[in-house]
């Protein structure tokens, strides 16, 4: 009973691998003609013809002048008849169209210095790729009757070749800027994988098969003018700050809007629409309550401040002598307030300060004009949002607020 069942476990066994086996031969493989084409520039009309200067023509001789002396009549009718000989010319040397000279000459050359071991890189390259096609799964390579065309094209370069490949079963089209001829065969894998899979040859980059061009990159940069800048102006900025009434009252929070002169030095590079600018700025305010005004303490007031920041810009007509642009960037900015100390407490110094600071983001909008000049000029506003409140005290008080604000200001380009 035992042997009976190893027997039909067998049995089964065997026709299950059949079956397999025959699913296999009877799958449809997806045959692929290969076409790899070496291009030439002289087939392209792009060398011109060599010139060859063709001999000059045989002199003619001059037909012999008959003497002036009477001839003589010969007796016989039919001679005497007969008109004179035509003079016979010199045969002119035979010579070959300069086209076909040089073509001659060509193939000679060629001829003598044919090596029977050089490679041709388009039959490599297609046996290459043949086999690529024939080892994946599903697909077969053949010279005719094929349902699907890989197609290489190869343009030569002083060291290499630019090939464009091409499927048809897919419609990709991929591009190698260079490859020399030591790198056809992992060319040819990795077109054959991009191809067929339909994804870009970046893709099909492993440890066995880069390439050249995958590490070289030729890249040619946009030029660009500098320029420093030079501004000022005037910032006008909103916050609630302590402020005192009379003289024997206390401060309160008012909205009050502050304007310290602004001046700015930086670095302004164009690079055809767009623009870079690195700045550096410096405030000062310029209005101060009087201690006298303040016997309580607390008053705050704007002392002076900086900002270093970058920006970015562009500029809506880049050829033109005047141009109007827009821009986004960020600054960085210390701010210092000062506040009046309780007259109980001015020993040496009236004021004491408060420092404060954090990120604001801009986004600005300018103008620049007579730009066809060395030195040119700009008028601009900037609008700063800050990501920070200002949140700090001393024992003359404290400060406890959000301020935004705008930059405004004319400069010059130089």
């Amino acid at each position: 009973m035992q042997v009976h069942a190893t027997r039909v476990f067998g049995c089964s066994s065997l026709a299950a691998f059949l079956l397999m086996l025959a699913g296999r031969a009877g799958a449809a493989q997806t045959q692929v003609c290969v076409d790899v084409q070496l291009k030439s520039w002289k087939s392209l009309g792009q060398e011109p013809p060599a010139t060859v200067s063709a001999p000059a023509p045989a002199p003619v001789p001059a037909p012999v002048s008959a003497p002036a002396s009477t001839p003589a009549v010969s007796a016989d009718p039919a001679v005497a008849q007969a008109p004179p000989p035509a003079p016979v010319l010199p045969p002119e040397p035979a010579t070959l169209p300069p086209a076909a000279k040089a073509d001659k000459t060509d193939k000679a050359e060629r001829a003598a210095k044919a090596d029977p071991f050089a490679v041709q890189p388009e039959r490599y390259l297609k046996r290459m790729v043949e086999y690529e096609v024939t080892h994946l799964e599903g697909f077969e390579a053949v010279s005719r009757g094929c349902s699907q065309t890989v197609t290489v094209e190869m343009y030569p370069l002083p060291d290499g070749w630019t090939v464009f490949a091409r499927y048809t079963g897919t419609a990709r089209e991929e591009k190698v800027d260079r490859v020399q001829a030591d790198e056809l065969g992992a060319l040819a894998q990795r077109l054959t994988d991009a191809l067929v899979n339909d994804k870009s040859i970046s893709e099909t980059i492993n440890r066995q098969n880069v390439l050249r061009a995958d590490s070289e990159a030729r890249m040619r940069m946009v030029d660009g003018r500098g320029y420093f800048t030079f501004g000022m102006g005037t910032m006008l900025r909103v916050a609630s700050l302590p402020t005192a009434g009379a003289s024997n009252e206390p401060v309160s929070e008012e909205w009050r809007l502050l304007t310290p002169l602004e001046l700015q030095l930086g670095f302004r590079g164009k690079y055809q629409a767009w623009g870079l600018e690195v700045f550096m700025r410096g405030m000062l305010g310029l209005n101060e309550r009087a201690t006298r005004r303040n016997d309580l303490g607390g008053h705050a007031d704007y002392s002076k401040g900086m900002q270093l920041g970058l920006h970015f810009l562009r500029y809506l007509t880049p050829d033109g002598m005047n141009s109007t642009y827009v821009g986004g960037g960020a600054n960085f900015e210390l701010s210092s307030y000062k506040l009046i100390k309780p007259a109980a407490n001015r020993y040496g110094e009236d004021r004491e300060s408060l420092l404060t600071g954090g990120l604001n983001a801009d986004l600005l909008f300018g103008y620049e004009f007579m730009r066809a000049s060395a030195v040119h000029f700009y008028s601009q506003i900037d609008v700063q949002l800050p990501t920070y409140a200002i949140d700090t005290e001393n024992d003359a008080g404290g400060i406890e607020t959000y301020a935004p604000g705008a930059v405004l200001q004319i400069g010059i380009v130089f």
